[in-house]
Order: C-alpha cells, then sequence, then structure tokens
C-alpha cells in the first residue's frame, strides 16, 4: 500500500565486549549490516551509524569510572518499522533523555563540552527511550524508522 514502509524479514545481532573505543569498528559494522539487509537509503544508513558510534562512544568514554573494567552490548534489530538499536551497560546511571538540550543560540567557546552527541541522537532518531533496569543497568533504545514507500 501506498505510504507502507515494505515487509522485511526478521533480523537481529547482539555484540557484548569490553566498552574500550578498540570494539567500535565490529559494532558499527552491525549495524552497516543491517542497513544492508533492509537496504535502507543512504541518508537512513549514515544516521543509523552517527546515532551508534555516538552513543557507543558516550558508554566508553563515561559509563564507567576511570580505570575500571566494563562491557556494552549492542543489539541490532530490522523490525518491519526500520532498525532498532539497543544499547545496555552496567555502568553510572545516566538518564540521556534527562540531559538538557545545548543552548543553540550560545556562541561555541560559551557552550559547555559535551551534551550534543545526545541531542543529535534524539533530532535523527525516531524514538529514543531509556530506563535504568536493576539486572540489566542502563537501557538505551533508538528506532530509526524506514520512508514510507511512494
Amino acid at each position: 500500500m501506498k505510504g507502507e514502509s515494505p515487509l522485511v524479514a526478521p533480523w537481529q545481532r547482539q555484540r557484548s565486549c569490553p566498552a574500550t573505543l578498540g570494539e567500535l569498528p565490529p559494532l558499527l559494522d552491525m549495524v552497516r549490516e543491517a542497513c544492508a539487509h533492509m537496504d535502507a537509503p543512504q541518508d537512513m544508513a549514515h544516521d543509523l551509524l552517527l546515532m551508534a558510534e555516538e552513543a557507543c562512544v558516550n558508554i566508553m568514554r563515561h559509563a564507567y569510572p576511570e580505570g575500571a573494567d566494563g562491557t556494552l552490548l549492542l543489539r541490532v534489530r530490522c523490525t518491519h518499522r526500520g532498525v532498532e538499536l539497543v544499547l545496555q551497560d552496567r555502568g553510572i546511571p545516566f538518564d540521556p533523555l534527562a540531559a538538557e538540550p545545548p543552548d543553540p543560540l550560545l556562541d561555541a567557546m560559551d557552550r559547555e563540552i559535551g551534551g550534543l552527541g545526545v541531542h543529535l541522537i534524539r533530532q535523527l532518531a525516531d524514538r529514543v527511550d531509556y530506563r535504568r533496569d536493576p539486572a540489566l543497568g542502563n537501557v538505551l533504545v533508538i528506532e530509526k524508522h524506514l520512508p514510507p514507500v511512494s
């Protein structure tokens, strides 16, 4: 039907790894694989990769105290609506959705460092949810929908 997204076969991958920057390439490869599976438009694939990179790097840099080992789990799932990214860590509780958005009217030199990645994710995603789970820790869900078929 006009305006609906095409049907896509179920697809899911996940990877649990140390929360270190060296683990970023294989995590982003999973997102690329999902985009290829969905035959996602180039702009959608770009947005998903950017959001995945921002979210993963935030966990890698800020979730665990300096010198502490920690893990990151990324689950990438294709649905009939698009691609869902689920990120989990057992680091310091942090709700990125509670963070104040940056003031776009401030000069770059007057802004506090940080917060732009979370703002970017909010702007690019079709859905973003956060919860602190007693067993899983921080759980961030990012969803990007396929564009309607014209």
